[in-house]
């Protein structure tokens, strides 16, 4: 498979940005939970299975680890990678109702490393690994560049110029706006890319 979609327990996707990106996946693997309407064939329920609200169908697999150490979403991805190692990963629902959760979410799955895509309600991240980049976006729009870590970041295409800009606290780069349609990016770790589904 080439994109899979994690459905964790955060807002369900229900913009259609969202619909239309969880369609595009070939399947879904959910966290403690069912996919929503519209979702691709559901390979897998893996958690503890403690946040399960619904009786899952009969006959469907589960894989319960009860490991405490690590949250819904690490399992899940690394149920992924296990079985489908060179699979791109989407994510949904895995921001909005807690901020906490929202937070330690997007922390780790930029400390994944690989490249993939976080839907949300308001819009989308690109999670870009370290190295360099080229990203087609539309011209004149909101953007964001944002990284739980210490880097290093240029980017041109946008309007107020990062050249080398230290990111040493979580929003330094963010609320740009595009003067291109490709923007070239060099960063020293992983970086999020947000993009609003709307420029307003």
């Amino acid at each position: 498979m080439k994109t899979l979609a994690i459905i964790a327990n955060g807002t369900p996707p229900e913009t259609p940005g969202e619909r239309a990106a969880l369609a595009r996946c070939e399947g879904c693997v959910c966290c403690d939970g069912l996919p929503p309407e519209g979702a691709p064939p559901l390979l897998q329920v893996v958690g503890d299975m403690d946040s399960l609200r619904e009786p899952l169908p009969e006959g469907l697999a589960t894989d319960c680890r009860d490991d405490q150490e690590t949250n819904d979403l690490s399992k899940a991805v690394r149920w992924c990678r296990e079985r489908f190692p060179e699979a791109r990963l989407d994510y949904f629902g895995a921001t909005g109702r807690r901020e906490d959760h929202t937070l330690a979410n997007l922390a780790l799955i930029a400390a994944f490393g690989r490249p993939a895509s976080v839907f949300t309600a308001s819009g989308r991240l690109e999670v870009l690994p370290a190295g360099a980049h080229s990203l087609d976006v539309p011209r004149d729009w909101p953007i964001s560049f944002l990284s739980f870590v210490p880097q290093r970041l240029t980017a041109r295409g946008v309007v107020w110029p990062v050249e080398s800009l230290l990111l040493n606290t979580l929003w330094r780069a963010t609320l740009n706006r595009t003067c291109a349609e490709t923007l070239s990016l060099e960063c020293q770790a992983p970086l999020l890319v947000y993009q609003p589904w709307s420029a307003s």
